[in-house]
């Protein structure tokens, strides 16, 4: 009996060991490996074999740990914080600032808070966080772009058709466009705006604009919008989060998921949705969905040069 204690005790000191890592992110696979290394039988060295019954155990309480590359992390703790939506933004935009800055002590120290806090997030709020947009008016970073930034807010308020001629890739690139608004991040400003050719909203860098032309008719507010209509398939169509401009149009009898997407620029829905690999699917528009298709053909063809 008494034998039985000191192995229950030994059991959960190895786990406040590994909770103490993963809470201070330190929990390094040979660290981890290190704390269990008594358990492990020396004639088969079943280290995995440890760590998944420990891990389970965690489970069992709601603590939730994956291996990240040579890292043990939490994706769910045993207890969390409620985070609002501005709380949410607000820490985003902390993330923002990390991602921009140089690297300094002060930094450091905000990565570390911030690592606090999101181990501390349950899944829902990480996922969340992930799909806020801060549109914070950073416009006093910009100031040798004056100009174009007061040039490209007049003729969205003035609701003109303008021909933007700017570069994408190296390349030149013309556009005849309904400007929409100038929005800012801790990077760059861009101008959104809707391509009444091709049908896409587009998110051009002000610096990368060489010229735009004001045109005598006004843009047709029903055209500012657009919409994608895409489906998940798989475990993706039961766990995915909607972003804040999405919605579920239906869910089909064999489990997929039907989501409708409003106003995401083009370019960077298709390089989300290509992460999904055969999960998902677009249905509409048709030139998109084209668009994609291609996308992929390409990067098939690269494996079989």
């Amino acid at each position: 009996m008494k034998n039985s204690k000191i192995k229950l005790n030994s059991g959960c000191i190895k786990i406040f060991k590994f909770l103490s890592l993963l809470y201070e992110d330190k929990a390094d696979y040979d660290a981890v490996c290190n704390i269990f290394k008594e358990d492990v039988n020396q004639t088969d060295n079943n280290i995995q074999v440890v760590l998944n019954k420990y891990m389970n155990a965690l489970k069992v309480f709601g603590i939730k740990i994956v291996k990240k590359k040579n890292k043990f992390v939490m994706e769910s703790s045993l207890y969390s914080i409620p985070f609002e939506l501005e709380d949410l933004k607000s820490i985003n935009l902390l993330c923002d600032t990390c991602a921009a800055f140089p690297n300094s002590d002060a930094v450091d120290n905000l990565r570390k808070f911030l690592n606090n806090i999101t181990i501390r997030m349950n899944k829902e709020d990480k996922a969340k966080m992930d799909a806020v947009f801060n549109n914070h008016d950073f416009s006093f970073y910009y100031s040798d772009l004056k100009t174009q930034i007061e040039q490209c807010e007049k003729v969205c308020k003035e609701h003109y058709i303008v021909d933007v001629v700017y570069i994408k890739n190296n390349k030149e690139h013309k556009s005849r466009c309904n400007p929409k608004e100038v929005v800012y991040d801790f990077r760059q400003a861009y101008l959104v705006a809707y391509d009444t050719q091709k049908n896409e909203k587009l998110e051009i860098p002000l610096h990368n604009i060489m010229s735009f032309v004001e045109q005598p008719q006004k843009s047709n507010p029903s055209e500012l919008s657009t919409t994608v209509v895409f489906k998940l398939k798989g475990p993706l169509a039961k766990n995915y989060k909607l972003k804040e401009n999405e919605y579920t149009l239906n869910f089909e009898k064999d489990g997929s998921q039907i989501v409708v997407n409003k106003d995401e620029p083009f370019e960077k829905l298709l390089s989300r949705l290509m992460r999904y690999g055969k999960n998902c699917e677009i249905i509409s528009p048709k030139f998109l969905r084209n668009e994609m298709i291609s996308m992929i053909d390409k990067m098939l063809n690269n494996y079989d040069s």
